[in-house]
């Protein structure tokens, strides 16, 4: 019983020692996307494609229109750079509506602004108003989702 024990072990210890010498195929689909960190996904980009510098800067990829602000979460957007786009929002109100900008607040994507006029007008008219002022809002800033509150004074 022994002995049978010892050539199993035997014949087992060979069997690990074959199989663990052997190489990898290289033309196998695992040898040839290995890299130092695993293999990697199968995608369609050409290698040029991640050096090209219109498609990253500094590490980041790039918006593909540059009218539109950044938005991401990193040092470039303090409450100074959005500042630029809440004095953009009040220059579009001041000067294509007939309003007064008052407050505008930028929260993510999210932009609110409040214009005032003197005139008094009907609900309808007001919503009516809002949806103009959206629209060029929107058309200045493209990137915001734009609220708009017109209050009479």
């Amino acid at each position: 019983m022994m002995k049978r024990m010892m050539l199993a072990l035997f014949f087992t210890v060979i069997f690990i020692i074959a199989t663990a010498c052997g190489s990898v195929n290289q033309e196998s689909e695992y040898g040839r996307h290995n890299d130092g960190g695993g293999t990697q996904f199968i995608d369609t980009r050409k290698p040029h494609m991640d050096n090209d510098p219109k498609n990253v800067k500094n590490g980041e990829s790039m918006n593909q229109n540059p009218n539109f602000p950044n938005l991401t979460n990193n040092m470039e957007n303090t409450s100074t750079t959005m500042g630029v786009y809440e004095d953009k929002a009040r220059e579009v109100v001041n000067e294509y509506s007939h309003f007064k900008a008052d407050e505008v607040w930028i929260n993510g994507e999210q932009m609110w602004v409040t214009a005032h006029t003197n005139n008094e007008m009907t609900a309808k008219e007001t919503d009516r108003e809002e949806a103009k002022l959206k629209k060029k809002l929107e058309q200045a800033l493209p990137r915001y989702n734009v609220n708009v509150k017109i209050t009479e004074r």
